[in-house]
């Protein structure tokens, strides 16, 4: 039986195919030249069969593509327009593509031996974060690994050292769930650490994982400006953002309680990877120094627009102009409709709010807002006397 896309994320960005039916397995002519000679050099009927039902579910997984487009480098397979990956057990076969994504893929069959071998690829604290039992973790954790191994596409690689998740959502009843993880292992093809997606499910008894890489955004332009993606140095600057009161003041947020903890949400921050934007750190270009953050996030209430800046820049059209700025690339990437949220007592962001375009559409009572918030009481009473104010605009 195939069993296509068994999981939560990227299912119009990303093609999998596992396990497709065997009376439809392709023939010698349908390969490339590199699968027909390793064909030809295997004397086991079941390498040979195997090969042929890797190929037909990297074929089904293509479509319209050409399978005699494919072609190896390092034993990793590649083709002209796209990424792609294969994998197989002793039970199952998996292919993955994607046109603008990197993608590595994996299948598994139940490993007798994964609890005594854990120590070797991963942490307690690591299989902690995938919250279903210790030996099905394991092998999502060795799943999502060996995916990750191959979409980096090189040796060298200590899985344990190199690869890392740093958050996972797991959903016990449907046997699935994603996170973010890092290729922190570098060469001279891939000299920066890789931020991925990655997925994992249990399909059928099989353990399959995808991970996905996205390349970083172009850095958005304005007069003054240039919005990026955070990155793990921006730890500092975002930490000191979040620490003043004044900053935070209508949002709910309790900041901080230090570097690290700001580092451990730029690890594992989901939004470039799963979405292709979120908030971006942004640069004064007269001095090269951040100054704060703007940009679009993936609520379950739409695509928010939300802008954050160290109080000696406010009030000079910074959080306008950045503003704009992201509006203009939201635009361009073919979004419609950009929502924004703020306090009613916040009277600067709500003239932001205004000057690009957006229009109130709603006012809603925020009894309960910081409950889970660290606040104190009298703050908290505060934030809970207000409205919650809900502008939008139609692009």
């Amino acid at each position: 039986m195939t069993i296509t896309y068994p999981f939560p994320l990227l299912e119009k960005e990303v093609t999998v195919c596992v396990n497709p039916t065997k009376t439809t397995l392709l023939g010698v002519d349908d390969l490339c030249f590199e699968d027909n000679k390793k064909l030809a050099s295997l004397v086991s009927e079941t390498k040979k069969e195997e090969l042929l039902w890797s190929r037909t579910a990297l074929s089904k997984a293509l479509s319209s593509t050409d399978l005699k487009q494919l072609y190896y480098r390092d034993k990793k397979p590649f083709i002209e327009k796209g990424n792609v990956s294969l994998s197989h057990c002793s039970k199952g076969v998996a292919a993955v593509y994607s046109a603008n994504l990197e993608v590595g893929i994996d299948i598994e069959t139940k490993r007798s031996q994964i609890l005594r071998i854990a120590p070797k690829f991963t942490t307690k604290e690591e299989t902690a974060l995938i919250s279903t039992n210790e030996a099905d973790a394991l092998q999502c954790v060795w799943g999502i690994k060996e995916s990750l191994f191959k979409l980096y596409g090189h040796g060298d690689v200590d899985f344990k050292k190199h690869l890392t998740i740093t958050s996972f959502h797991w959903n016990e009843e449907q046997l699935n769930g994603w996170g973010t993880a890092w290729i922190n292992a570098t060469c001279e093809d891939r000299p920066l650490p890789l931020q991925c997606l990655v997925q994992a499910a249990i399909v059928n008894g099989q353990y399959l994982a995808v991970a996905s890489h996205r390349k970083p955004l172009t850095p958005l332009q304005s007069e003054r400006l240039e919005l990026r993606e955070w990155n793990p140095s921006d730890a500092s600057w975002l930490c000191a953002l979040n620490s003043n009161p004044e900053v935070i003041k209508f949002t709910g947020d309790a900041g901080f309680s230090s570097q690290e903890k700001a580092l451990q949400l730029i690890q594992s921050y989901p939004n470039y990877q799963r979405d292709g934007f979120g908030r971006w750190m942004v640069i004064h270009k007269k001095d090269d120094r951040p100054i704060g953050w703007c940009g679009l996030k993936n609520n379950p209430w739409g695509i928010d627009l939300g802008f954050r800046f160290f109080s000696e820049y406010w009030g000079n059209g910074i959080a306008t102009e950045a503003a704009f700025c992201g509006l203009k690339w939201a635009k361009t990437a073919g979004l419609t409709r950009i929502i924004g949220r703020t306090l009613s007592d916040n009277k600067a962001s709500i003239r932001v709010l205004e000057k690009v375009n957006m229009i109130l559409t709603q006012k809603s009572p925020l009894e309960g807002v910081a409950k889970d918030r660290t606040l104190d009481p009298q703050n908290r009473s505060s934030l809970e006397k207000q409205t919650l104010n809900i502008y939008a605009l139609d692009l």
